[in-house]
């Protein structure tokens, strides 16, 4: 009874640990940052009712909605859709809907625990610091609304890794009637629909186990060789940046970051923060805006290039063993296409100084540099560490969080430079300086943990 649900909370669980065993600090750390994150937005809820702000509670019940609806969608994706040990329970005489539908249950169970644990932490907070927390036909919307945002998630994830993408159909109305209703009560009601909607997609989720999405390899008119061994490497690792799509992805994002940033850096103060706290964030909200969106287009274009780098090498890196390279020039051909990346970050200078001008251009070029390389320095060492290893959600977010706490202490001294020097690009080209010679040495130290792997 209840076999594969077993098996798939077992898997997962020693799937956990292992992680937890090879990266004991990378998990004390993220455990850390999410308890951290938590306590600090029941201290900021203590604010906001000191303050007397108005609060939109629909803007928070969207926010976790749409969280868990991601995250169904993605564990689904894991341990159904992508999975590496369901073709023996698929091979037996167990109905094959009643295995999908205990995978299910099990994402289902992992993420009512992820919601009830981070939810409890939250309410224990704001008990010890003495906020009434007897809100329970709140509580019991938010409960449904997660539950909905799971049922979603995994119903997306069944037709979009499908041959059958026009199945989507029914959930995009659906949450197209949660977005323009605005209201909580109206979307808690439609549970017993996003169940029936479920159902009928877990009846119908093979295809997205069977279908394999293949890549035309494109006929090259001349092959391309290279002789020296750097241009080499670059031009293997660009490929491979080429190949699978993500140079037009990050000048994507570079672009619409820029413009919804720009936006934000002119509207967001009246449409974003209210009334009685305007004249505290007022001031600094727009250079904030700039920034986040600045730290976006750094982790997108350096650390989730310079990771991949090395996480990609799965099945290939015994190649590059056999090779008569050293590990330095290795790292050093695989750095060296980065470039390119660094060149799809900059239509974000080029958009962004349609709505704040150019006045602060090259303080923004300046940061951008720094922060680009910055990205380097934490994610190439930490790439090599895990060379071959799948992809980890979790090794991006402390890298993501390292990289916050280095910038926004760069960006803040680069401002008071800014403001208060007068030949400030001396010193900032010092800076920069300084940190290519860091960048060698996170290049060397990158090369001894290659050799120890």
């Amino acid at each position: 009874m209840l076999e594969t649900f077993k098996a798939t909370l077992t898997y997962i669980r020693r799937g956990l640990f292992h992680k937890i065993k090879q990266s004991p600090i990378l998990y004390f750390f993220f455990s850390s940052m999410v308890v951290f994150s938590i306590v600090m937005f029941a201290f900021l809820t203590l604010f906001l009712m000191k303050t007397e702000a108005d609060v939109n509670l629909l803007d928070v019940f969207y926010g976790l909605f749409f969280i868990f609806f991601m995250k169904s969608t993605a564990d689904f994706h894991t341990h159904f859709v992508n999975s590496p040990y369901l073709s023996y329970p698929f091979s037996t005489q167990v109905s094959q809907t009643r295995t999908i539908v205990e995978i299910f249950f099990a994402i289902f169970v992992i993420n009512i625990g992820v919601w009830m644990s981070f939810s409890g932490l939250y309410l224990v907070s704001l008990s010890f610091l003495g906020v009434d927390i007897t809100y329970p036909v709140e509580f019991l919307l938010f409960s449904v609304g997660v539950i909905i945002g799971i049922l979603l998630g995994c119903s997306v994830a069944v037709h979009f890794f499908s041959s059958l993408r026009y199945r989507l159909l029914p959930t995009i109305i659906l949450l197209g009637c949660y977005w323009f209703s605005q209201n909580m009560l109206f979307i808690a009601l439609t549970l017993p629909l996003a169940v029936l909607h479920l159902s009928w997609s877990l009846r119908h989720a093979m295809p997205s186990y069977q279908f394999v999405k293949r890549k035309e390899r494109i006929k090259e008119k001349a092959q391309v060789k290279i002789r020296d061994v750097l241009p080499t490497l670059f031009h293997r690792e660009i490929t491979v940046l080429w190949r699978d799509r993500l140079l037009f992805s990050f000048i994507f994002t570079s672009i619409s970051t820029a413009i919804f940033t720009g936006y934000l850096a002119i509207y967001g103060t009246d449409l974003l923060i209210p009334e009685s706290l305007k004249e505290y964030a007022g001031e600094f909200l727009p250079d904030m805006f700039v920034f986040l969106g600045l730290y976006i287009v750094v982790i997108y274009t350096s650390v989730f290039p310079s990771l991949n780098l090395f996480l990609n090498e799965e099945k290939t890196m015994w190649i590059l063993r056999n090779l008569p390279l050293t590990n330095e020039t290795i790292v050093k051909g695989k750095v060296l296409s980065l470039l390119l990346c660094f060149v799809t970050a900059l239509p974000f200078l080029a958009y962004i100084s349609i709505f704040i001008g150019l006045d602060n251009i090259i303080f923004l070029t300046w940061l951008l540099v720094f922060s680009f390389i910055a990205g380097i320095i934490v994610s190439v060492p930490l790439g090599a560490k895990y060379v071959g290893k799948k992809s980890d959600i979790l090794l991006l977010y402390s890298i993501a969080m390292i990289l916050f706490a280095i910038l926004g202490t760069a960006g803040s001294i680069g401002n008071i430079i800014n403001k208060s020097i007068e030949y400030a690009s001396v010193l900032w080209c010092l800076i920069l300086i300084i940190e290519v010679f860091v960048l060698l040495l996170s290049l060397k130290l990158s090369s001894h943990i290659l050799s120890l792997k």
